[in-house]
C-alpha cells in the first residue's frame, strides 16, 4: 500500500501529493522542509509551476460529526471525520451563571444590560452554531490539496418532490423501489418510530396505507412508518393497522438546515465553486454502491454524484480531526481569606518550555497532546487505556506547538 505526502508551494499554495520516495529525496537535497506532521506535508523551497489536476471535495455536514472526502486522479486523496465540540453551550451557560453571581456581589454598580450590542446585531449566529460551522471552515482551509470544487449535503429531503416523486434528478434512482426522498420524509415525520408497535432503533420501512396494486400512490399522505416485523405481518394479513390515516402537514418534515449554513456556503464559496445535494440523493447512491454507513463514505458519494465516477472506497488516507479550545480568560479564585480577600489560584502556564496544546512524543513511543500542567512537575494527557496519562518534561519530545486542530490517523 502506498501513501501520500502532501506538498505546498513556496507561496503556500497546495499542490498535488507525491510519493514518499520523492519526498525523501526533496528533504535530503534541501529542496523542501517538513511543515506538518499529520497529515505529513512538505513545503518546497522554490517557486514551482502550479500545474495541478481537478480535485473535488465532498462534505457530509452534521451537528456532531462531519465527513469529508477529496477525490482526484480516480482515487481518494484524503478523507476524514470531524468530531465537533459539544461543550460550547455548557460553557456559555457557565459564563452566564458566573456573570450573574458577579453582578449580585457588586450590588453598588448599576445594571448594564444594554452594553452587549453585538448579541443583538442582525445576522448574529449563536456561539454553538458558529463554532460548529467555523470548525468546518478551518479544516477545509487546512486541507493540503488544490481544491477545484466543493459539494455539500444540504438537507435530507426535497420538499418539492414529496408529492410528485416523478421529479427524478439522479440516474442512479431504482424505479422498482420507493423513492428514497419519500421514505426519509415519512420516517422523519413519524419520529423514526413504528406507528403500530411504537418500537424505535430498529429497521423501519415506509408502508403504503392503500396498497399500490389497489391504486395507492407514492405520496407522503399514503405512507406510514412501520418496523420490519409489523410491515411483514400487515402484508400477510396477520394484523390490522391501528392507524388508518396520517396528516400530510409538510411543516412536520423539518428542513434540518442549520442557521449557520448560509455563513458556511458564503465563506467556502467565496473563492471555490460550490454546489449542494439533498440527503436522499446521497443515501440512494451509497446504497446502490453497497457502501458502509459512514460519514466519509457519504462524503465520497457526494463528491462523485455529478460525475458518476466509480471510485473504490478505502480508508488508506483517513484522518480523525478533533478540536481543542484555547485557554479561556476565566479567573479561578479560592475562598476569601482574612486580610487577603479572594486569592487567585496559581495556574501553571508553562513547564520547561512545554505549554498546553503542544503535541509531544512520550518516551519515543506515544504521540500525545498536553492538556494540563500539574504542580508536581508533570504534564498530563488525555486518559487512554494502555497509554501514560502523564509524564515528566524530560521524557517528552516536542513535535508541534500549540495545536487547536488535531489530525490523527484513523482506521
Amino acid at each position: 500500500m502506498s501513501t501520500n505526502v502532501y506538498v505546498i508551494n513556496q507561496n503556500g499554495h497546495p499542490l498535488m501529493p507525491c510519493k514518499p520516495s520523492k519526498a525523501r529525496k526533496l528533504l535530503r537535497d534541501g529542496k523542501a522542509i517538513a511543515v506538518h506532521r499529520s497529515p505529513f506535508t512538505i513545503k518546497l523551497l522554490w517557486d514551482c509551476e502550479e500545474q495541478v489536476q481537478e480535485v473535488t471535495l465532498g462534505i457530509d455536514k452534521g451537528s456532531r460529526f462531519t465527513g469529508f472526502c477529496c477525490v482526484g486522479k480516480g482515487k481518494i486523496l484524503l478523507s476524514g471525520e470531524l468530531h465537533h465540540r459539544l461543550d460550547v453551550k455548557d460553557k456559555m451557560d457557565g459564563r452566564r451563571t458566573n456573570r450573574h453571581n458577579r453582578r449580585r456581589r457588586k450590588w453598588h454598580r448599576p445594571p448594564r444590560f444594554h452594553n452587549r450590542a453585538s448579541s443583538k446585531r442582525s445576522g448574529r449566529l449563536p456561539p454553538s452554531i458558529k463554532t460548529n460551522v467555523e470548525e468546518v471552515i478551518r479544516v477545509v482551509n487546512q486541507i493540503p490539496l488544490p481544491i477545484s470544487s466543493m459539494i455539500i449535503e444540504d438537507v435530507q429531503v426535497d420538499i418539492a418532490r414529496l408529492n410528485k416523486s416523478t421529479l427524478r434528478g439522479s440516474q442512479y434512482q431504482d424505479p422498482t423501489r420507493l423513492d428514497e426522498n419519500l421514505r426519509i420524509a415519512c420516517l422523519m415525520r413519524d419520529g423514526y418510530t413504528c406507528q403500530q408497535c411504537g418500537k424505535q432503533h430498529v429497521r423501519l420501512e415506509a408502508h403504503h396505507i392503500m396498497f399500490k396494486e389497489q391504486g395507492g400512490k407514492d405520496t407522503l399522505t399514503n405512507l406510514l412508518t412501520l418496523c420490519q416485523a409489523c410491515h411483514r405481518s400487515v402484508h400477510q394479513g396477520k394484523i390490522q393497522l391501528q392507524v388508518t390515516g396520517v396528516s400530510g402537514h409538510l411543516d412536520q418534515v423539518a428542513q434540518r438546515t442549520m442557521q449557520g449554513k448560509s455563513h458556511l456556503y458564503t465563506t467556502l464559496g467565496a473563492h471555490t465553486s460550490l454546489s449542494t445535494l439533498f440527503g436522499y440523493q446521497t443515501a440512494t447512491l451509497r446504497k446502490g454502491g453497497d457502501l458502509p454507513k459512514r460519514h466519509d463514505a457519504d462524503a465520497l458519494c457526494i463528491a462523485t454524484y455529478h460525475t458518476g465516477e466509480m471510485i473504490p472506497y478505502d480508508r488508506e488516507h483517513f484522518y480523525v480531526v478533533s478540536f481543542r479550545p484555547r485557554r479561556t480568560r476565566r479567573r479561578y479564585h479560592d475562598l476569601p481569606r482574612k486580610g487577603q480577600g479572594r486569592v487567585k489560584y496559581q495556574v501553571n502556564e508553562e513547564l520547561e518550555g512545554l505549554r498546553k496544546g503542544d503535541i509531544v512524543r512520550v518516551k519515543g513511543v506515544w504521540t500525545k497532546q498536553i492538556n494540563s500542567i500539574y504542580s508536581d512537575s508533570y504534564v498530563a494527557f488525555k486518559r487512554i487505556k494502555g497509554e501514560p496519562n502523564k509524564a515528566r518534561p524530560q521524557d517528552c519530545q516536542v513535535l508541534e506547538r500549540g495545536r487547536t486542530i488535531l489530525w490523527e490517523k484513523g482506521v
